[in-house]
């Protein structure tokens, strides 16, 4: 790997590494369009042609059954794991609904009271990636906040193995945290199967680059949550920093595919050399060194700390590590991420699996306009109107005259017929 000045890159590699992996090729494009038109004509019947397809199950039945579920005791030992997560992800979610709540009646006039309330989408579908591996973490930060939202329907879609079956954890996970029904596929087309099958109101949840499309294409028939493709870590860090950890985490986000994208960020060249030499020693004890060889790395070195923050929120991370002497005096000056990191021991993994943050993040410079997933992305505000007859008198020539300014006669009418009695 190659350290580079980041005031010596060229406008050319500055804006390979700002865009990991570029923009969706026509055949993805394609591709995609013609997997959610299949299922959109015949149903689970196509849905199961590509689920043999694409994950080499031969399926019966889209739904796993009664018997699947029952044949995993979720509250065995093996599960500790799920439930201390999923204890700290409800903690700090929970206290997201407590804020969505706190909403006060606000008098604009006397007799005029406005005013918003919460109200949970019903029917939600969350999609937790497979084939390289396994994410049961992902089950859990969907399905927690969906459910503290008050969502009362969770729709989970995961590919199955080569046997048509699912993992024991990823079902135990499931059923520790209230999932109503889970349906064995992946890709493109479980998206589809979500929408057009099972007739959910929003998708959540990361994927491939076949997922992440089919959830654009969806998405204006369709809320969904953000762009949550490949994953990336950026760190800022240095002198402070421990080279072996700060390896360790760009290797942590390596090694999930090839498309996944890791950088070192730092003012210090010793740093960056130690870092350097820390990947290839780690590298080569990874069971999935291969992944990691291929996925993208990069180590800038900054002329100073203002110009590693101006990458930073040029770049826009999914996940962002501040290993500096002053983490917190460098956060306030972020404005672009997902997830942050603050110090040497907040490890960006730890956050994928159990502090309670969420992991569902925007990737691919989405973090500048999404926010991670979380309570309100579950739920919406509506708002209220109460007017007592002296408090519509009181904005009532305002009505009148916005009506007549935009040619509104029935809007001024509406207001005024209200008061005829008393003329």
């Amino acid at each position: 790997m190659k350290i580079q000045k980041l005031a010596s890159l060229s406008s050319a590699e500055r804006a390979e590494i700002l865009a990991r992996g570029g923009e969706v090729s026509a055949k993805i494009k394609t591709g995609v369009a013609e997997i959610l038109q299949a299922v959109e004509t015949r149903g689970e019947q196509a849905i199961l042609e590509f689920t043999q397809k694409f994950d080499g199950a031969d399926l019966n039945n889209l739904e796993l059954s009664a018997d699947e579920l029952a044949a995993v005791d979720e509250s065995a030992d093996e599960f500790d794991f799920l439930r201390q997560a999923a204890a700290n992800i409800e903690k700090f979610h929970q206290n997201q609904l407590q804020n969505i709540l706190q909403e006060k009646r606000v008098e604009t006039e006397d007799g005029v009271e406005v005013w918003r309330e919460w109200r949970a989408i019903q029917k939600v579908g969350i999609y937790a990636p497979g084939g390289l591996a396994t994410y049961p973490s992902s089950v859990l930060m969907q399905a927690i906040p969906a459910r503290i939202a008050g969502c009362s329907e969770i729709v989970l879609a995961t590919p199955p193995k080569k046997d048509g079956s699912l993992d024991s954890v990823v079902i135990a996970a499931a059923k520790i945290v209230g999932v109503t029904k889970i349906i064995k596929c992946g890709g493109a087309q479980a998206i589809g199967a979500l929408y057009y099958v099972y007739g959910v109101e929003k998708l959540t949840g990361p994927g491939n680059p076949w997922v992440t499309e089919a959830k654009t294409q969806l998405s204006s028939k369709v809320a969904i949550d953000m762009p949550a493709g490949p994953s990336e870590i950026l760190i800022l860090a240095d002198d402070s920093a421990v080279p072996k950890f700060v390896a360790a985490d760009l290797l942590s986000q390596a090694e999930h595919a090839a498309d996944s994208s890791s950088i070192l960020v730092t003012m210090s060249e010793k740093l960056a050399e130690e870092v350097e030499t820390e990947l290839g020693k780690q590298l080569a004890d990874l069971g999935r060194k291969e992944i990691a060889e291929k996925s993208s790395k990069h180590i800038l070195v900054a002329e100073n700390l203002d110009e590693a923050i101006g990458f930073a929120n040029e770049y826009a991370p999914e996940h962002l590590e501040i290993c500096t002497e002053e983490p917190e005096a460098v956060l306030k000056q972020i404005v672009n991420v997902g997830s942050v990191f603050l110090g040497n021991y907040s490890s960006e993994p730890a956050g994928d699996f159990a502090t309670g943050a969420n992991h569902v993040l925007p990737t691919a410079g989405f973090a500048k306009n999404f926010a991670p997933l979380s309570v309100e992305s579950f739920g919406k505000k509506i708002q209220v109107q109460k007017l007592s007859k002296a408090g519509l008198g009181k904005i009532c020539e305002v009505c009148e005259k916005f009506g007549a300014a935009e040619g509104l006669d029935a809007h001024a009418k509406s207001i005024s017929i209200r008061f005829e009695d008393e003329n």
